[in-house]
Formats: structure tokens, sequence, C-alpha cells
């Protein structure tokens, strides 16, 4: 038997361990990918029984609500998921959690688990260790060795509670409202950043005979409040993204608790009575379950227009035109979807200065779809020539800032070698876009120029700059989405190379024609030689 200094130590080591367990649980499914997540986000409905049911069902596989509200997040700020969905699935979120006590319950204190916690720790530290097992296999590793603890925090934390009635005069922790009790949940949960450690303590507190089962509850409650705290503490001085998914965690829990506290509360008996349950676990689990399927169900008819009032919080101008401020890092699936549609923003924008020195309306390159309603949209907003260029080089500098910092995470080979090649095509672009915009003076004396042949140069090059450019945005939009277009690369490129003589050729013959001369020559000669590195560079950024 524990003496009376060492029951609370071991409580607290049992909580401890139970975190970083949970810790290395979520390290070891972030090594292992985001594959199955993402897929499970494409299928998910815009129906807000299909957001919160994909909510309840990843939060109850993954066994983390704070790992769940962090992937929903991440993908929300770069943009795959829509907030009406976010918020659904932050919702649903709340009633996955509840399995974990519901598996606590059944098999935490039926059964001894040091047994089972040991060997996983043992398989978890081998997989680790074992030479060439690849990022997969390590992951895997720290998953095995995180559950193990877990389940060894977990046993810590029900053998030092189960001592406490020895040691302490309990008769303190008695007769309290339950209030102060949902308050102590909130502030524990707040406090340890988990209501599954939370629940756990609640549970091994009611086991051992420390509480009542209308305190347990109020703790459970308050503990649901308190797991706000994470997503409030997170959104401080994040997007605008961040903070209305952090709003409707906090305003759906606050509604949510406090209806459960004032009215569900009294009517425990009752529900447990309709329900034929006497054992004190099931009975706490089943009333947690109850009460966030509740508050869900009679939630979901709103949560388009709660969707739509959280849209209007938080707006600012940032948001839109620099979208990678306060984006997370953490799950670099989504923090690479945040940088490909920057660049593709950056892509448009370079394709439209471009169109304006060459005054070539988007019509010309004859691009239909979503791919020429953007290009549409970009050309019609109202930006001079060079708060164009400053904004694309706004959007690299921020591109380039953001990957240092993705590059401090965790990456396998595919996403170092996808965040290299989005660099390189960024550093075209701009470099594209400045070579263009420093001989625009030059395009529009070509134009306006007396000799014929003159103005025969300036309409060729104005064609090819149109070909090109059709070619180039579907092609680009491919390889950023993860498909190959060397075929059309390559063809570009000995376009270019092909223009780039035929131009040549012409200026040569104008100069022995004495067509031209001097200053006009050279000018010729240089606008030829800007537009061909321009094109190339631009080309060469997309084959890797």
């Amino acid at each position: 038997m524990l003496n009376s200094l060492l029951v609370p130590a071991a409580l607290l080591i049992g909580l401890l361990l139970f975190l970083f367990g949970m810790h290395q649980l979520e390290s070891g499914i972030r090594a292992l990918g985001y594959a199955t997540f993402k897929r499970w986000l494409s299928r998910s409905t815009a129906s807000p029984v299909g957001s919160a049911a994909l909510g309840v069902g990843v939060t109850a596989i993954l066994q983390s609500s704070s790992m769940v509200s962090l992937l929903v997040l991440a993908f929300a700020s770069a943009g795959v998921l829509p907030l009406y969905n976010a918020v659904g699935i932050i919702l649903g979120a709340n009633l996955g959690t509840t399995v974990t006590g519901w598996m606590v319950a059944t098999i935490g204190f039926k059964l001894s688990l040091q047994t089972l916690a040991l060997p996983l720790m043992a398989a978890g530290a081998g997989a680790q260790m074992l030479p060439r097992q690849g990022e997969r296999g390590r992951g895997l590793g720290v998953l095995l060795f995180g559950l193990g603890l877990i389940i060894f925090g977990l046993d810590t934390m029900k053998e030092a509670v189960a001592e406490l009635p020895a040691q302490w005069d309990i008769s303190a922790l008695r007769g309290h409202s339950v209030i102060v009790y949902f308050l102590a949940g909130t502030g524990i949960a707040a406090l340890i950043q988990s209501s599954s450690a939370t629940m756990m303590i609640t549970l091994a507190a009611l086991h051992a005979g420390l509480i009542q089962l209308d305190a347990a509850a109020a703790l459970v409650i308050g503990a649901d409040l308190g797991t706000t705290s994470t997503t409030v503490l997170g959104s401080i001085g994040g997007s605008a993204v961040k903070r209305r998914l952090a709003l409707a965690h906090l305003l759906f829990n606050l509604a949510v608790d406090l209806a459960a506290l004032l009215f569900l509360l009294p009517l425990l008996p009752a529900l447990l009575d309709l329900l034929g349950l006497a054992d004190p676990l099931y009975s706490l689990v089943t009333f947690h379950s109850v009460f966030n399927l509740i508050g869900l169900v009679l939630f979901l008819p709103l949560l388009r227009p709660f969707s739509d009032w959280l849209a209007q919080r938080f707006s600012t101008g940032e948001e839109h035109e620099r979208p990678l401020v306060g984006q997370p890092t953490s799950v670099p699936d989504a923090a690479l979807v945040a940088t490909a549609a920057v660049l593709g923003e950056m892509r448009l924008n370079a394709v439209v200065l471009n169109l304006h020195a060459f005054q070539l309306p988007p019509e010309n390159l004859q691009l239909g779809g979503e791919l020429g309603e953007a290009l549409q949209g970009v050309f019609a907003q109202h930006l001079d020539a060079e708060q164009r260029y400053q904004r694309i080089k706004r959007q690299e500098s921020d591109l380039l800032a953001y990957s240092f910092d993705l590059q401090e995470q965790p990456l396998g080979a595919p996403q170092v070698a996808l965040l290299g090649r989005q660099t390189r095509e960024a550093r075209a672009l701009v470099y594209s876009s400045k070579t263009l915009n420093d001989i625009r003076e030059n395009l529009v004396a070509l134009r306006h120029s007396d000799p014929p042949e003159v103005q025969a140069l300036y309409r060729q090059h104005r064609q090819f700059v149109a070909h090109l450019y059709r070619r180039y945005l579907p092609a680009a939009q491919s390889i950023a989405s993860g498909g190959e277009d060397a075929v059309t690369l390559n063809a570009l490129l000995e376009d270019n190379e092909r223009h780039y003589q035929q131009a040549n050729e012409a200026v040569h013959d104008m100069a022995g024609q004495d067509t031209v001369s001097g200053i006009q020559l050279s000018t010729m000669l240089n606008v030829n030689r800007e537009i061909h590195h321009a094109l190339k560079d631009l080309l060469q950024a997309l084959q890797g």
C-alpha cells in the first residue's frame, strides 16, 4: 500500500504518462501521414449530418478531439475545407471524444492493464529502433509506444486513486454543489488541455468512491467546456479562420454544457432508471454521450446560419491578400495545399501582368472552365502594373518565409520535393514578371513604330505570348495537382527557342535592308532576348 505522500505523486506520474502518451499517439499518426483523413474530407458532404458524422467518426478513431481540431484547423486555413464543413466536424468531435470514456469504462476498470501496456511499449520501442524502417515504420512505432503509455498512465492513475480513501479523509470532498464540481472540471481540463484525461481522472475517482455520480457528471460537463481552451488559446493572434473555429467551439460547448448542467443533470436519476443502468461508470459515460448527442442534434439545423454568422466575424483584408499569415505548419499536407493556392494566385497575377503589357485580353487565351473564370477575375481587378508587380513580390516573400517555417517540420521526401518545386516556380514568376515589366516601355515603342516590319515583329511576339500562356496555365495547374505534363513543357520550350530564332532573324533582315538601325535595332534585340529568357525560366521551373 502506498503511503500518504506517494499517492498524489503516483497520481501525478500517471497523469503525465497519460498526457505524454497522447502526444506520442498524435505524433505517430502525424508521421504515418494524413492520406486517410484527407480521403474522408474529400468524401464529406456539405450537409450538416455529413460533416458532423465525419467529426464523430474521425475523433472516435483518432481518440483525440485536440488532434481532430488541429487537422480541421489546418485544412480549413489551407482552403481545403469550407468553414461550414469545418464547423460541423468540430462540433461532431465533441460526441466522438466520448468513445474514450466507453473504452475505459469497459476495460480500464475491469482488467489489469499492465499486461497490455508493457508489450505495446516494447513493440513501439522496438519498431523505432529497427534499421531502415522508414518514416511510416517509425511512425507506427511511436504510435504503439504512445498507446502503451496511455494505458500504463491510466493504470497508474487508477491504482493511485484507489488508495486515496485509505490515506485521506475524503469528507471534505462531499457536500459541495454541482456548480463547484462543474467549475473544477472546467479548470482541470483547461489546465491539462485534455478532456479525455479529465474523464479518466473522474472515472477513477468515481470507481474509488471519492465522489458521487452527480458530482462526477458535473465534472465531465465542466471538462467539455474546459477543453475549448485549446482552440481558444491557439487562435490568439492567428488567422481569421482559426478565430472563427475557436469561437464556434466555445459558443457551442458553452450552450450545450450550460443546458446539460441546468436541465439534464437534475434529470439524471430518471434517465438512468429509464435506461436501466446501475453501474456508476457506465452511467457516467452514458450521460456524457447523451448530452453531447442531444446538443449536436438540436444544433444541426442551425449549422448553416451559424456558419454564415461566423463568416462575418474577424474579417480582415489581410486574410485575402496574405492567406499564409497565421497559417499553421504543423500539418504539412495542409500547409502544402496552402502554398499551392498562393502559387496559383501568383501564376494568375503574373500572366495578367504580362497580358497587360501586350494589350491581350484573357479571351485571347481561349481558356474555359474555372481556370478561365479565375483569370478573368484577376484581370478585372483595378490594379496598375506596379501594384500588380508588388503584389507578386509580396506573395513570393510570404511563400518563401512560410516555406522556411515549414521545413522545420518532419517532411517526407515527396513533400520536400514539392516544396522545392513550388519555391522555384515562385522565384521564376517574379523573374518573369520583372523582366517583362522592365521592357514595357520598349513594347509600347515597338507597337507605335513607323516601319511596318517593326509592328509586325511586335504582333509576332504578341501572338506567341498568347499561344504560350494558353498552354502554360493548364499545364502548370495540372502539375500543381500532382500530374505530369512533360510533353507540353518540352513542346513549349521548343516553341520558345524557335520563336526566339525567328524574331532575331526578322531583326537581322530589317538591319540588312536598312529598315532599322542604331538604338531601335538594339532595343528590338533586347526585347527578343528578355521575352525568351522570361518564358524559358518560367517553363523550366515547372520541370522540377
